[in-house]
Parts: C-alpha cells; sequence; structure tokens
C-alpha cells in the first residue's frame, strides 16, 4: 500500500501536462503487456529458436532443382534429411544423399554428443570402396569425378564434388536419348519389351573401344558421351548408357563393379537380375547376343567368375 500512496503523491504533485504524458505511458506499457500476454508461446518460440540458431549452426540445403536423384528405396543406400549425424551409419548416410542429389557441396556439423564424429568422417573419406559403391547407386548424372572432405575446428564437414558429366553432355545426351526412344517407340511403359529393346540398340550401335590404353576416368569411352556419339565405348560407357535409359523408365537399377568391369542390376518383375550390354556385345557371345540379359547372380557367376568376381555381401539388394 506504501507504494501505491508515494505514486498517488507523486501524480498529485504534476503538472497537467506531466499527468497526461504519465496516463500516456501507462497505457502504451499496459498495451504492451497485453501483447506480450497474447502472443506469449508464438515469442518464446521465436527466442527458443533464435538460441538454438545461436548453439547449433543451421544447415543450408542448396536450393537447385533437383531433376536426376533417384528415389528408390535401396536396402544398401539411404536417403536422409538428419544432417546432425549421431554414428557412423549417419554420416554414410549423409554422403549418399549429397551424391545422390547432384549438390557440388553441402556442409554439415556433427552433433555436439558424437566425439568420435570427425575420425569416423575420416575414415569414410579415406575409404575410396565405399564412396566407389555408393557412386554406383546414383545417377551416372550426378557421379563424381573428383570429391573432397573439409573438416574445421568447429565440427563442420564439408563435401565437395565436382561431376564426371558437364552440363553440357547432359544435354546433348538427354537429346540423343529422346532420339532414341522416339525411334524405338519406347513409352513410359515398364515391360520386359521396352528394356530389351534398349539393350539390342547399345550392342547393334556401340562397339567395344579396343584401342583404348588412356587409363583415364574422365575419356569419352568410359562414358555415356563416347557410347552414343563417338560409337565405341569402354564397360563404363555401356553401363551408364543403360543406367540413364532405365532411369528414364523409372526402373530401380544400379551398377556392379568388379576389379575389372562393370555392369548393371535392375529390379523387374519382383526380382533383382544382372545386365551384361558390354559381354553381349561382345565377340565371344556374338552367336548369343541375351546371354548376359536379366539373369540371376548364381548364373552370372555360373557363365563367367572371373572379370564378374565381386562381394556379392556389399550389395544387400543380391543377397
Amino acid at each position: 500500500m506504501s507504494t501505491f500512496f508515494v505514486i498517488l503523491n507523486m501524480v498529485k504533485d504534476m503538472t497537467r501536462t506531466e499527468k497526461l504524458l504519465y496516463i500516456l505511458i501507462v497505457l502504451v506499457v499496459s498495451f504492451i503487456i497485453f501483447l506480450f500476454y497474447q502472443n506469449f508461446d508464438k515469442i518464446n518460440k521465436n527466442i527458443n529458436e533464435f538460441i538454438t540458431s545461436v548453439k547449433e549452426p543451421k544447415i543450408n540445403i542448396p536450393n537447385d532443382k533437383i531433376i536426376y536423384n533417384r528415389k528408390y528405396s535401396y536396402k544398401t543406400v539411404h536417403d536422409t534429411d538428419n544432417f546432425s549425424p549421431k554414428n557412423i551409419e549417419d554420416l554414410k548416410s549423409i554422403y549418399y544423399t549429397v551424391l545422390n542429389n547432384g549438390w557440388d557441396e553441402f556442409t554439415f556439423y556433427c552433433d555436439k554428443e558424437y566425439e568420435n564424429c570427425a575420425n569416423d568422417v575420416k575414415t569414410i573419406a579415406d575409404d575410396s570402396e565405399y564412396i566407389n559403391l555408393i557412386n554406383n547407386y546414383v545417377s551416372p548424372y550426378n557421379s563424381y569425378k573428383k570429391y573432397n572432405t573439409v573438416i574445421t575446428n568447429n565440427n563442420a564437414i564439408t563435401l565437395t564434388i565436382e561431376k564426371l558429366y558437364s552440363n553440357d553432355e547432359i544435354t546433348n545426351i538427354n537429346a540423343k536419348l529422346d532420339n532414341i526412344f522416339y525411334e524405338l517407340e519406347i513409352n513410359n511403359t515398364i515391360s520386359n519389351t521396352n528394356i530389351k529393346k534398349l539393350h539390342d540398340y547399345l550392342i547393334n550401335n556401340i562397339k567395344y573401344d579396343e584401342d583404348y590404353k588412356e587409363n583415364n576416368r574422365e575419356s569419352i569411352s568410359n562414358k555415356a558421351y563416347g557410347a552414343l556419339f563417338n560409337g565405341i565405348a569402354l564397360c563404363s560407357g555401356y553401363t551408364d548408357t543403360l543406367a540413364l535409359m532405365l532411369d528414364r523408365l523409372n526402373i530401380p537399377n544400379f551398377k556392379v563393379t568388379s576389379e575389372k568391369h562393370v555392369w548393371n542390376v535392375i529390379y523387374y518383375d519382383g526380382k533383382w537380375t544382372h545386365i551384361d550390354s558390354t559381354w553381349d556385345d561382345d565377340e565371344v557371345n556374338k552367336y548369343n547376343q541375351h546371354n548376359f540379359y536379366m539373369i540371376s547372380t548364381d548364373d552370372l557367376f555360373k557363365k563367367d567368375k572371373e572379370e564378374h568376381n565381386f562381394d556379392v555381401s556389399d550389395y544387400l539388394e543380391l543377397n
């Protein structure tokens, strides 16, 4: 009560102008308190979000339109929207997601409780076999020529990807594939007939590059560009071309690599089967150009286990 009387006496001593100013201030303060009370939940949420953004750096997802990412449900690799990893499996999913989405650069941050994060990142980055494995599960357009991982002191991990295919190559290949699909009268129907048409187009229009001696992954003989525009290719050129064709039909597929060779695996009619268009185009199989067309892993090994020798356990779809 004493405080009230002190304020009352103070008001009595004020001039008329001072009283009006005082009343105005009281009204303004009262209105602010009212607004704060009415919007307390929203204000509290914004304050918490600000505090969180200061404590944990914000992840910036690239805004570029994603065109060539695959949305198949694989068993070996997994897309993720969790970019605050807590274990090495989370890290592997991030590496695959960045590659699959075709992002040229991406930065994420280790969870503060994930003490071994930096070491696990180094383990993955140095494991070329694993990086090559996840590369087999993305569109050839998103496959890497070079990749780099940088770890900074604030636990920021930056992945930088240099693509194997240039934008001009992608534009030209897409135009060529448009023409091929038109000439072969292939619609968007997933059928054995359409798959076989594409397979047969490759073995009838491409020759294996017997003179290749560059040992250069960037060579057009190693890519779909050489297969489609030069009519010659190595096994990787055959495989990339068929992968791009299958993607157009939304047929789940990935590549399998052995020490000496690479070919396609597709999901059709409820099972995963192998297609090796390179070997179906080989002189060894000139009397049977469907010897390696949609066959099981067991049949693949029966036909050849020297160049097709690979670790099946790496590809969970085939187990």
